[in-house]
């Protein structure tokens, strides 16, 4: 999807912040101009603009030579924008060929929460064709005793309580450690966690002498959408 926006989406800034919203609309215009395809902005910044210190974009450039471009002339210029916008300004430069390597958990993030501002390829069809490196994970605990399983399996995936609210019971899910780092479970004794947090779910099993087998996967942010909602 093509999106050719003509003005850099700034609605997220407070109208009465009438010289910052110029300024960066200022900016982004360079910025499309210098080879950036897709800009998001994430964080604090969000969420309450008043409140945050930093202003927090990612861009994404057209290829290598473009992000060492843009990089290069951020490094000269943001001073200049952050005296107008009144903020401190961080920018993460990445290339569409560098996304895959990106920090999956990280990335994820980015593109959940964060506001598209300008570009030519927009979230959803980053969203929709970028694959990112997983860790598909099974493990074999039947010859652990039955607590033991049950224990494990609920600091993996999770558990639900019940507890009395006033007269009533109400029930209230914990979750695991398979939800603490962004991953998913597929089946019974099995999940997918991002990969650069992959080592912690590993050493939780190794912790536990519990056998497992592992291999790299690469999925969509759809594929993952999918994988939920057919788990669900």
């Amino acid at each position: 999807m093509v999106m050719g926006v003509a003005e850099p989406n700034l609605g997220w800034i407070p109208r009465h912040h009438a010289r910052a919203r110029v300024a960066l609309a200022g900016l982004f215009r360079s910025l499309r101009a210098l080879g950036v395809v897709c800009a998001i902005a994430h964080g604090d910044c969000v969420e309450d603009y008043d409140a945050a210190c930093v202003l927090n974009f990612f861009l994404v450039t057209s290829d290598d030579q473009k992000a060492k471009l843009v990089s290069s002339w951020l490094s000269k210029m943001a001073q200049r924008y952050e005296r107008d916008v009144g903020k401190a300004l961080s920018f993460t430069v990445v290339s569409l060929d560098e996304l895959s390597d990106y920090s999956p958990s990280e990335f994820n993030e980015i593109l959940d929460t964060g506001i598209y501002i300008m570009g030519d390829i927009d979230k959803g069809l980053i969203t929709r064709n970028l694959k990112q490196k997983y860790v598909y994970v099974t493990y074999d605990a039947s010859y652990l005793p039955v607590r033991e399983r049950l224990k494990l399996r609920d600091e993996l995936f999770g558990k639900e309580v019940v507890f009395l609210y006033g007269p009533m019971p109400r029930k209230a899910r914990i979750e695991g450690l398979v939800d603490k780092v962004g991953g998913l479970r597929v089946g019974e004794k099995a999940f997918i966690v991002p990969k650069d947090k992959a080592k912690v779910l590993m050493d939780e099993l190794d912790k536990r002498g519990v056998r497992y087998f592992s291999r790299e996967i690469e999925l969509s942010l759809a594929d993952i959408r999918h994988l939920k909602s057919r788990s669900t």
